[in-house]
């Protein structure tokens, strides 16, 4: 009984330590991949307290093994935003100026239904009340509301971290040489850009963080 209960307490801890070296990305809505890790290490914590007979190490070394492999991955997603969007996918527009982009919803195979459920959760009862509406990667949906009164559009992003978004040029009547002379103005490149958001008169430019010179030895 005491060895039962030693072995749980373990299992926990180690679970624990776990999540914790994942970082909070974790613990919040988890994309695809994370929620893969969250649920194998779920499974394989459990073996040990299952079958008293197994060796300890027949859960640990498979919990750190998850966790070290996810580290990998999320250090990948940080440093090459291609695998990123490959891995993760990308938000997708589905409601434009108050319209609902039909094709969009058949693409990601969602029902009006769906749709409208979605938007009451965010207490809006109408698409023509969002100007920009989004299904995130995690598959939640994001809305920017309508302005009123002549309030200020919404800013919408056009590059973040290398990733244009193509349906926001086009949105703006932009293209890609647009996009380059818009950084050009703000003195910047796609590379150095961390976040770029526009609503066809504002602009709001973050760049990256570049290291101190001698930093780096």
């Amino acid at each position: 009984m005491i060895s039962s209960v030693l072995r749980t307490v373990l299992v926990y801890l180690a679970v624990v330590v776990a999540m914790r070296l994942m970082g909070k990305r974790q613990l919040g809505e988890l994309q695809p991949a994370e929620l893969v890790t969250t649920l194998l290490i779920s499974n394989v914590a459990s073996i040990c307290i299952d079958e008293p007979d197994l060796p300890l190490s027949a859960s640990l070394v498979p919990i750190f093994l998850i966790t070290a492999l996810e580290i990998l991955n999320s250090t990948l997603v940080w440093y090459c935003p291609k695998y990123a969007q490959l891995l993760l996918g990308k938000p997708v527009t589905i409601i434009r100026d108050g319209k609902i982009l039909q094709e969009k919803l058949k693409q990601l195979r969602i029902t009006a239904s769906d749709l409208a459920e979605a938007l009451r959760g965010k207490d809006i009862f109408s698409p023509s009340d969002v100007y920009w509406g989004v299904v995130e990667p995690n598959g939640s949906i994001t809305a920017a509301p309508m302005p009123q009164d002549g309030a200020e559009l919404p800013l919408l992003p056009l590059l973040i971290d290398k990733a244009v978004y193509q349906e926001n040029l086009a949105f703006f009547g932009m293209d890609t040489a647009a996009l380059d002379a818009l950084l050009q103005q703000q003195n910047a490149t796609r590379e150095s850009v961390l976040l770029l958001l526009y609503n066809g008169k504002k602009t709001m430019l973050i760049q990256k963080k570049t290291a101190p010179e001698g930093a780096a030895r």
